[in-house]
């Protein structure tokens, strides 16, 4: 079974409308923009529900820009690792490795070298601030039919505490974290990926 976190990675649902924001909204946003852009690195812990009732968790590890690592903890069998240009899925129960662009990802933004709201490739669909807590859900302008992201922030301190998405059949699934840590040194092994098939590139090409 592909895990929830790979919707987050991949396939989100339906989209809604873009809003202006007010003054206040925007001086919300700006606020979220700097903290992001101030974290280069972070290590999580993390606890993913779906509406099913599954839970599975793991450690989430970011490097900016480009590098996103998910370990999920057994006996789930799955690894999720950006590797600044692709995102690769790895399946071990399965031994199935699936390549990707980076770019398919909602979460890329949240990687890229410097966080913006006004970035072309982002769309805001509704802000929401309440006694500390700020959520944001944005979606992708280009293809809005791929959905939306909710980003859930703690205030006073702001943090990023969890996001949400939503499936192409309207499911939901949400990522808490927890314990984080950031601007971390961390490796490069970590954003690394060895095929334990050294030949699959071979037999996929048909070589």
């Amino acid at each position: 079974m592909i895990p929830a976190c790979l919707l987050v990675c991949l396939s989100i649902g339906a989209a809604t409308a873009a809003i202006v924001p007010t003054e206040a909204e925007r001086e919300a946003l700006a606020r979220i923009e700097n903290h992001l852009n101030e974290i280069r690195s972070m290590h999580a812990r993390f606890v993913q529900f779906d509406e099913a009732g599954g839970v599975v968790s793991g450690v989430f590890y970011l490097r900016r820009p480009g590098r996103l690592r998910f370990e999920y903890t057994p006996p789930s069998p799955i690894l999720i690792v950006a590797t600044g240009r692709q995102l690769i899925f790895y399946d071990a129960e399965l031994e199935q490795v699936t390549y990707l662009p980076l770019s398919v990802t909602p979460l890329a933004f949240l990687v890229a070298d410097q966080f913006s709201f006004t970035r072309n490739d982002i769309e805001i669909t509704r802000i929401q601030h309440d006694p500390g807590v700020i959520s944001v859900a944005i979606i992708d302008p280009d293809n809005p039919g791929e959905g939306e992201i909710t980003l859930v922030f703690s205030d006073a301190p702001l943090a990023l505490r969890q996001w949400r998405v939503i499936d192409a059949q309207g499911r939901k699934t949400t990522v808490a974290l927890s314990e984080v840590r950031t601007n971390i040194p961390l490796e490069d092994d970590l954003f690394r990926f060895v095929d334990p098939n050294p030949f699959r590139h071979f037999e996929q090409d048909g070589n």
